[in-house]
């Protein structure tokens, strides 16, 4: 695919200004790794026993989207691939989970890149190029999101006029900032899109030129450039409330990734597909094996081998040693460096480039199975943000702390608004999310665990019944999930849901590239480039596999 092309020259000319607009930071992204290890235990097992087996093009460790993605590119194109996933299911935070009567969404709350038929994005003409387009039934929802805050309720709608026209109605008195600020996200997106669809090398000397919005937004916050043109902190509040979705507030989040997730859901709207985000893993795992790909579920991976600086394969848990020439990693290059290949074969200078980065926050869930409709709890949308009120950096910072009674932000997604039939006739299926880092988990005593997560859950229910009064009590099901929850099952450091934070200086221009520091050696997920969530975790895979296809055309002497 040329989409890796592309980004891989794009990312090859703008890396260099990076050094000269940020100078180097250090946090603890690494300390992290021991303290996972420590506290879980899942991997670095000492060796066994081990015999070779059989050797493969590729071996792709996790079943992530990114490595789904990758697998069935690559065994699109002909390779021999094998999938390792430590989990009895496909999916990463891509699946599903049944308690009672109830079969709930993990993570999905809105996939970008689908678009409708007649507007197609680019995650479903991905999944047409690989033949699988047809496997998955896409559901789109009618509006984006409701936003509530104490003195404020608005529904935003999909397409950017009807966007801007509830915005302005809402807000009249900011009515030209509001507009001049979507030209602003609008002619960056339009510039990055041009960017990413031309073809052939990208001459470094023009492109300022050629693409003067992309350029001039590198550098700067979201709230930068919002803060210019709107003053009204509500309205400012409400424009930024993807916020959740990008994992730091306006005056931390990167323009242009805040920009480019606006953009797309604005433009081709959100969808969820039938059967939960499982069906979309599940129809990646059935198309690769179609394709001639090998996938084991439930076999972790406990080394990386290597050879002269290059990797030669993997050993896994059980001790049986598989070749490749190829090897993709869609954990986390943290636990992948460390605990997988070690410190003494990984060039201290990529150490150092992953300690300068920091791990994007976790969340904590409460699933509920309720036995009411939607109709009967108040519920009209399928995503709805509620606010304590419009400072969204005190937001941020109470996401660094379990010592709270309830988050001052959270979703509500009622996923019957748009799957009617997600759970049984007359009943809903509710989650509630909210970001909080993991770092804070570590320190709670095993034996004040439960106690923290149910109080925190306590105060999420409590604030979801102001626009769903009831809920508590009609409640059948409740489970609650933390950041070990998501340590413990996706095995990220930190539980991170989108890898590393994008502030400026990360973002997904400059954001760690998919090579990794050994020859053949890739990443894909949402800790590699192109960013954190669902689309992004997808695209990751097709960039991989398309450097690795040219890579070895290149080998082959191919133009």
């Amino acid at each position: 695919m040329p989409f890796s092309r592309k980004m891989k020259n794009t990312i090859g000319v703008l890396g260099a200004a990076k050094k000269q607009l940020f100078g180097k930071t250090q946090n603890p992204a690494l300390a992290v790794s021991r303290k996972m290890k420590n506290t879980i235990g899942v991997l670095g097992a000492k060796k066994k026993g081990e015999s070779v087996t059989t050797k493969y093009d590729a071996i792709v460790i996790g079943a992530g989207l990114g490595g789904l993605s990758t697998a069935a590119m690559l065994a699109r194109n002909g390779l021999s691939v094998l999938l390792l996933e430590r989990h009895n299911v496909p999916g990463g935070y891509a699946t599903s989970f049944v308690r009672g009567r109830y079969e709930f969404e993990i993570a999905l709350h809105e996939l970008s890149g689908i678009g409708p038929p007649e507007r197609r994005g680019g995650v479903y003409r991905y999944l047409e190029y690989l033949g699988m387009a047809e496997k998955v039934e896409f559901l789109h929802v009618s509006n984006l999101y409701r936003s509530v805050f104490p003195d404020l309720d608005v529904t935003l709608p999909v397409g950017r006029e009807a966007f801007e026209a509830e915005l302005c109605e809402t807000f009249p008195h900011e009515a030209k900032g509001i507009h001049r600020f979507l030209e602003r996200v609008f002619d960056f997106g339009r510039d990055f899109s041009r960017i990413t669809r031309r073809r052939g090398q990208v001459n470094p000397a023009t492109m300022p030129f050629r693409f003067p919005h992309f350029f001039r937004y590198l550098p700067v916050t979201w709230g930068h450039v919002l803060n210019r043109d709107v003053v009204d902190p509500r309205a400012r509040a409400v424009l930024s409330q993807y916020w959740g979705y990008v994992g730091m507030p306006p005056s931390k989040i990167s323009f242009v990734y805040f920009a480019s997730t606006l953009a797309a859901y604005v433009r081709r709207g959100a969808a969820f597909p039938k059967g939960r985000s499982q069906a979309l893993s599940n129809a990646f795992l059935a198309r690769f094996e179609e394709l001639g790909g090998e996938a084991r579920m439930s076999c972790p991976v406990r080394q990386i081998t290597t050879t002269d600086g290059r990797v030669s394969g993997v050993i896994t848990e059980e001790g049986e040693e598989i070749q490749a020439d190829w090897v993709i990693s869609n954990a986390d290059p943290i636990t992948t460096c460390r605990e997988l290949i070690g410190d003494d074969e990984v060039p201290p200078r990529f150490f150092a480039r992953l300690q300068s980065s920091e791990v994007a926050p976790s969340t904590v869930n409460v699933y509920l199975g309720v036995a009411r409709s939607p109709e009967e709890l108040g519920f009209a949308e399928h995503e709805v943000f509620i606010n304590e009120g419009y400072d969204l950096d005190r937001h941020y910072g109470m996401m660094h702390t379990v010592d709270v009674e309830s988050p001052p932000a959270m979703v509500v997604t009622c996923y019957n608004i748009v799957y009617p039939e997600i759970s049984p006739p007359g009943t809903s299926s509710v989650v509630l999310t909210a970001l909080m880092y993991g770092e804070p988990w570590y320190s709670v005593p095993p034996a004040e665990y439960v106690a923290t997560k149910n109080r925190i859950a306590d105060g999420m229910i409590r604030m979801a019944e102001r626009i769903a009064p009831g809920l508590r009590e009609q409640a059948e099901v409740v489970e609650v999930s933390t950041p070990i929850t998501n340590m413990r099952y996706a095995g990220a450091i930190g539980g991170s849901i989108y890898g590393f934070n994008q502030p400026p200086r990360d973002n997904m221009v400059w954001r760690m590239g998919n090579r990794g520091p050994l020859e053949r050696l890739y990443f894909v997920g949402a800790w590699t480039q192109p960013g954190g969530g669902f689309e992004p975790s997808i695209m990751s895979g097709q960039m991989a596999g398309g450097a690795i296809l040219g890579k070895i055309k290149k080998m082959q002497g191919g133009a």
